[in-house]
């Protein structure tokens, strides 16, 4: 025993004893140690043989998915933090039926090119064209590239999976994140021949080169692949995505080039951001979009949902959502301008969209318009598009011209242009307006701040109809119907003065000419007209002021403004209150010989000259004739 004070004598261990406690901490840690690196090289045997199986089965469902050639540059599987996994080198092409099409259609390179993840063949000389160069055959078979190019390009997609593995439960992956998205489609004329139906094509697809040919490197690296997923004892659980999001992708659309004329750039649609949501069982993709329009340039912003797909028939796909297009500039489209905003909803299938919208162009103009004019256009419509092609039918469109109401149904189908090369849309439109004013329509093609007449105008059922090609569109416009305008009034000075004297002396007021103000003289006319080629034919017209009518037939054209009409001038009072004075006391005479067809004067005139400069004249011709006996001289003559 201690006594009270001392301190306890500790006692050591023998020193063999110790020794024989560190040999077996090293022999522990040293098995352990084993024990981790065998594990580690098991996890790593094992990562190394699930990298090519899980890029075996990547391609192998994309094959099946697409019917053609899938390629694959690496893929990478960690398990730090859970499964990340790394593909980079995604490559899709265009299914055999499409690339051996007879069709051609050469392409003209981007400014994304530089970004691709293949290049184009060294023979193709498209990044040394000017854009303006003529199309040759020669050249046109030179930058015929889209069809030995990949149609779909990633250049890198990755994600994050837990390391939670049920039996029986599929793998989650919260979100894959995709870049350099890159999308190429052909020529609308070609996209018929592109059949994902399959039979067989997948294969045959996968194991041909770019010009169509089977190559050793790829034979043996599909085989590789596909030997690898279908000897393989381990089978890959199903995997449930969460969500895609993919940013600054692009989707360039090729565009037919015609023989002769300027290359063509393909219309680019950049994504700035797109995120898709699967349901996880095989239905609908929803998505939520952002990209810019090719034409017209501008934002739109859509989300909603899509599929699930019809195999063979991709024109079946269902989608359905809304849309927002804001600051579309008009101006790239050729013929009109403006800065246009639209949103709506839509459903159906890809060939059959149905789509309720409205739209707000605050300065909608024809393209030679200076920027300072212009009319606000607001419409509201129901349409049906065919996503395939493009081709819309409006039933109806209902539209605000400035204070003009438009009621048009019709459709914009695409159509081959009148000489035979190249193609374009077709619009043919059944067009009334129940309200509205003469000066909308004039302001929106009329390059100045005062339109040359104002009035109420009032449209029965019009055909309008403008075809496609290059010319102008005031040339190629054609229009036929029935209109009225009442309360009219002209700008112009000269023209209102000719109406003023011409409605006061036709009361038998000479005297009131000089003292009235010209300006509360108002027309009236109605009648048929045809536009077209720039002119407006006016064949039975009707105008009308207080105390005369005027019945004409002529025709106006647009570009220089030039009048060329005749007719009749009835007059309600006779030729002697016409002239008044002394010269009117002298004139009774004729009288009774001009009071014919009803009226008090009846004199045959003509219209000549510009809007500008009219030259009114009498048709000395036909004096003292009605129109009994001037219809029975024309006939004779």
């Amino acid at each position: 025993m201690t006594q009270e004070g001392e301190v306890p004598e500790v006692r050591s261990d023998p020193p063999a004893v110790r020794r024989r406690r560190r040999r077996w901490l090293y022999w522990v840690g040293g098995i352990l140690l084993t024990m981790l690196v065998v594990v580690g090289a098991a996890i790593a045997i094992l990562i190394r043989r699930a990298e090519p199986m899980l890029r075996a089965a990547l391609i192998d469902n994309l094959q099946k998915r697409f019917h053609a050639r899938v390629e694959l540059d690496d893929m990478h599987l960690s398990i730090v933090d859970g499964f990340q996994v790394e593909a980079q080198g995604l490559r899709i092409w265009l299914p055999t039926e499409l690339t051996g099409a007879s069709a051609s259609a050469p392409r003209k390179p981007s400014p994304s090119d530089g970004n691709r993840s293949t290049k184009r063949p060294t023979a193709t000389p498209s990044t040394l064209i000017a854009s303006d160069t003529p199309i040759t055959p020669e050249l046109n078979a030179a930058l015929n590239s889209w069809r030995t190019e990949p149609w779909i390009v990633v250049s890198k997609m990755r994600f994050h999976a837990s390391w939670r593995i049920y039996p029986g439960k599929p793998i989650e992956i919260s979100v894959i994140h995709v870049e350099g998205v890159q999308v190429l489609l052909p020529p609308k004329e070609d996209r018929p021949h592109l059949s994902l139906s399959g039979d067989g094509s997948a294969s045959q697809a996968a194991s041909t080169s770019e010009a169509g040919q089977s190559t050793p490197a790829a034979a043996q690296n599909q085989a590789s692949t596909a030997n690898q997923a279908s000897s393989s004892l381990f089978q890959l659980p199903r995997i449930a995505i969460g969500r895609i999001e993919c940013n600054d992708a692009l989707l360039e659309v090729e565009r037919t080039q015609e023989p002769g004329k300027k290359l063509k750039m393909p219309l680019d649609f950049r994504v700035r951001r797109a995120t898709l949501i699967p349901d996880g069982h095989g239905g609908p993709v929803a998505y939520d979009i952002q990209l810019i329009n090719a034409k017209p340039v501008g934002l739109v912003n859509t989300t909603g949902h899509f599929g699930p797909w019809v195999p063979g028939d991709p024109g079946a796909l269902p989608v359905g959502g809304s849309y927002q297009f804001d600051h579309a500039d008009l101006g790239t489209i050729h013929g009109i301008a403006g800065t246009l905003s639209s949103s709506g909803q839509y459903t159906g299938t890809l060939r059959r969209i149905d789509v309720n919208g409205q739209t707000q162009t605050p300065n909608f103009r024809l393209e030679r318009i200076t920027l300072d004019t212009g009319v606000p256009l607001n419409t509201r419509f129901h349409a049906i598009v065919d996503g395939t092609n493009g081709d819309v039918w409006l039933q109806p469109v209902d539209a605000v011209l400035g204070h003009t109401h438009i009621v048009a149904q019709g459709k914009v189908v695409r159509a081959d242009n009148p000489d035979g090369q190249g193609h374009g849309h077709d619009i043919l439109l059944d067009v009334t307006v129940d309200r509205g004013r003469i000066e909308d329509i004039l302001d929106i093609s009329a390059n100045r701040e005062e339109p040359f007449m104002t009035g109420n105008l009032t449209l029965g059922k019009t055909r309008l109809h403008l075809p496609p090609g290059k010319d102008k569109v005031m040339d190629k416009l054609s229009l036929d119907g029935d209109f009225h305008i009442s309360q009219a009034r002209f700008s112009d000075a000269n023209m209102q003065g000719k109406i003023e004297e011409l409605s006061l002396r036709g009361q038998g007021k000479p005297k009131e000419v000089k003292s009235t103000n010209p300006t509360s003289i108002l027309s009236d006319m109605q009648g048929h007209f045809k536009l077209g080629g720039g002119m407006l034919q006016l064949p039975d017209l009707v105008y009308q002021v207080p105390g005369a009518e005027i019945v004409a037939q002529g025709v106006y054209g647009f570009n220089g403004g030039t009048l060329k009409f005749e007719g009749d001038a009835r007059l309600e009072a006779s030729l002697s209150q016409v002239v008044g004075g002394w010269k009117g006391f002298f004139l009774k005479p004729a009288d009774r010989w001009l009071r014919k067809n009803g009226a008090g004067t009846d004199v045959p005139i003509h219209v000549d000259g510009t809007r500008k400069h009219p030259k009114f004249g009498v048709d000395f011709s036909r004096l003292g004739k009605t129109e009994d006996s001037a219809s029975s001289s024309q006939a004779t003559n």
